[in-house]
């Protein structure tokens, strides 16, 4: 499925008209830093609704954790239920929702100005400097110093600015920049998303997994893989690609279990050979990906997920860039599947599950 006409049309409208209203505001670099002795409190800016961009928070908002433990975060999104999956996290303090049509709901539009308000942070970081939904929740936000990228489509009065030098290519990193604002080094090395899982989620995960296994009597160290078939737009792989991957893995290997997560998208699963699984809760639903042998999907927000709850991920990308948007983890594998047939990418499925089988078993 191509991108949708109206949503081409908005993007083209949104950055002319951002051009036009910028055209005398253009915001230059900040010399200075932050003191992190005067910071205790910082609000981070992204009133997104894809998960996938929420989960990219997760290496800034782990790295300001690390430097400055004391430091607490709220955030303000777009997503309802971005707080149950980034509230948990050690730093975290509140996760505030931006109605998607704000401007359309005055009661609303008070309601959130008020909550938006009544907090003084010592910084606030307006992490997409271009989005105009961004910019309008950093002026009505109340804190001592503002912060955000260079970018030509600025209309918020900043203190302080960072330009983006592309130090990290993938998309789930570049945030990390935002460290200069407090002259803080970049880390190069252990970059991953981390939604930090608690013992005791994990311990439920394993539970259900064993409970799904045992209800249809099935060995409790199967190999199973969690797959989950959706995606948005042109990225999304077809049910009777799947159903060829799936038969030609089972030739590999008949006792693989796939378990195919279902979605208000995904309403049944692939074939009656699979097992199916759902939960509302994201943490929970990641927890179980990670409780799984392999986790398996086109690039979507889910993926990311996975990816951020330590599973091991097996990605298949069709469209997007593979070093912007590929799973991060170091035990993860990105595989571009353009000029593969399903038989050939089951084959490199099964190859990812036995090597994350054997690593696994000499962990225990």
């Amino acid at each position: 499925m191509k991108t949708p006409l109206h949503v081409t049309l908005r993007r083209l409208f949104r950055t002319y008209f951002y051009l036009l209203i910028a055209k005398l505001l253009k915001t230059k670099e900040t010399k200075s830093v932050v003191d992190i002795k005067e910071i205790k409190t910082i609000l981070i800016i992204r009133p997104n609704y894809r998960i996938g961009n929420l989960i990219f928070l997760t290496p800034l908002i782990n790295a300001i954790h690390k430097n400055m433990p004391d430091v607490k975060i709220d955030m303000i999104v777009g997503m309802k239920i971005a707080g149950k999956i980034l509230e948990p996290m050690p730093n975290i303090n509140k996760v505030i929702d931006i109605p998607r049509s704000l401007l359309l709901h005055p009661i609303e539009l008070y309601r959130f100005i008020k909550e938006a308000r009544q907090t003084r942070y010592d910084l606030a970081i307006n992490i997409v400097s271009g989005s105009i939904s961004s910019q309008i929740v950093a002026i009505l936000c109340n804190a001592k110093y503002k912060a955000s990228t260079i970018s030509e489509q600025n209309i918020t009065p900043l203190t302080h600015t960072v330009e983006f030098k592309g130090i990290y290519k993938h998309s789930g990193l570049e945030t990390l920049e935002f460290l200069k604002l407090f002259g803080l080094a970049m880390p190069k090395d252990n970059l991953f998303l981390d939604i930090k899982l608690a013992d005791t989620e994990i311990q439920t995960a394993q539970n259900e997994l064993k409970d799904l296994l045992q209800t249809h009597n099935l060995a409790q160290k199967s190999k199973t893989i969690a797959l989950f078939r959706n995606a948005r737009f042109d990225k999304k792989i077809a049910d009777e690609w799947w159903q060829e991957w799936n038969e030609a893995l089972l030739l590999h290997d008949n006792s693989i279990v796939v378990i195919d997560i279902l979605s208000p998208d995904i309403l049944s699963r692939l074939n009656n050979k699979c097992l199916e699984y759902s939960n509302k809760d994201l943490r929970a639903l990641s927890a179980f990906f990670k409780a799984c042998s392999i986790y398996v999907s086109a690039d979507t927000g889910p993926l990311h997920l996975a990816s951020a709850s330590g599973a091991n991920v097996f990605a298949l990308f069709n469209k997007t860039d593979v070093a912007i948007y590929g799973t991060l983890g170091a035990d993860n594998f990105t595989l571009d599947i353009n000029e593969m047939s399903p038989a050939s990418v089951a084959q490199n499925t099964y190859a990812y599950l036995q090597k994350s089988i054997e690593h696994k078993n000499k962990e225990l």
